[in-house]
């Protein structure tokens, strides 16, 4: 059970009502919407082939085609962009074709054009069929459109790296913790340290744990952390397999805090309560941020 007392609360009621009334309202720092740097790289690794392809650009349809098939034998690299004009990673994509019947090709955008034509077992590697899926799927038809392809793959990549923003997410809450540990360790003085990504104490599959705090080299709390946008599901898998994980913890000799933060918790009040019975320490940034000094302190008279 949440240690109330310790924490400077009345029960759980009082300590729940705090909570989420402190939640952190956001995590997003400016770097969070776009990674410009991993935009341009990967960009830059194509630019030789972007620039071929952008002499594509404003001539004719049928122009286009036998110039990109005549590009394609002299430079098959350039086969590798294809997939990310139409915004996929994937350098394999198999394409569902209607006619009298259904049947499949498999085309693959490696840096040496192949197309495997999954029908009866015949195989075809033809750069016609390449041109046609190019046709088919509109990039024929967008190159007489746009003024320069470099330009159009920066939004492109903006547009995809968007997916990243999840995993930005907890990034971020990782360093805002990251940081504060540090700070308050130092005024802890030298007996104590930190340890990120911990894989050193095995719990069950070689999780790395993300902090440890160690005094005099000895672990002492085990430390995890994580930031909730939206209610859900996700929240309340998590606060169960975090209270079987305090147990495990213990039989290690390491107690261990959980903090965990943003406005999904606000509608997830019963997951709160129930995790309150199980965790000793649950804890959000603003309340670890009052209480951290006075924990270590407790759990190190023990």
């Amino acid at each position: 059970m949440v240690k109330y007392d310790l924490l400077g609360f009345k029960g759980k009621n009082d300590y729940l009502k705090y909570f989420v009334d402190s939640l952190i309202p956001t995590n997003r720092t400016y770097n969070y919407y776009v990674d410009w740097e991993k935009v341009q790289s990967n960009l830059e690794k194509k630019i030789t082939e972007i620039n071929i392809l952008n002499s594509l650009i404003h001539i004719s349809p049928d122009e286009r085609k036998n110039k990109l098939k005549d590009i394609i034998y002299k430079c098959p690299g350039v086969v590798s962009v294809i997939p990310l004009i139409i915004a996929v990673r994937d350098s394999n994509l198999l394409i569902l074709e209607i006619s009298d019947d259904i049947y499949f090709k498999e085309f693959d955008f490696t840096s040496k054009y192949s197309i495997q034509q999954k029908l009866d077992s015949n195989v075809v590697d033809n750069v016609d069929d390449l041109v046609d899926f190019c046709d088919k799927s509109g990039i024929i038809d967008l190159l007489g459109r746009i003024k320069d392809l470099y330009t159009y793959l920066t939004g492109v990549e903006v547009g995809l790296d968007s997916n990243a923003r999840k995993n930005r997410s907890g990034k971020i809450f990782e360093q805002i913790i990251e940081l504060f540990l540090k700070s308050e360790l130092k005024k802890l003085g030298k007996d104590y340290s930190l340890k990120c990504e911990d894989s050193s104490i095995k719990i069950g599959k070689s999780k790395r744990i993300d902090f440890v705090v160690y005094k005099k080299h000895r672990p002492l709390i085990a430390i995890e952390c994580n930031f909730y946008w939206w209610s859900g599901g996700k929240g309340i898998e998590v606060a169960g397999s975090y209270a079987d994980l305090q147990r495990r913890f213990r039989d290690k000799g390491l107690e261990f805090i959980w903090v965990t933060d943003g406005p999904g918790w606000a509608g997830m009040k019963p997951t709160l309560k129930s995790a309150f019975e199980d965790i000793d320490f649950l804890l959000n940034y603003r309340i670890l941020e009052k209480n951290f000094v006075n924990i270590v302190n407790d759990l190190s008279k023990e």
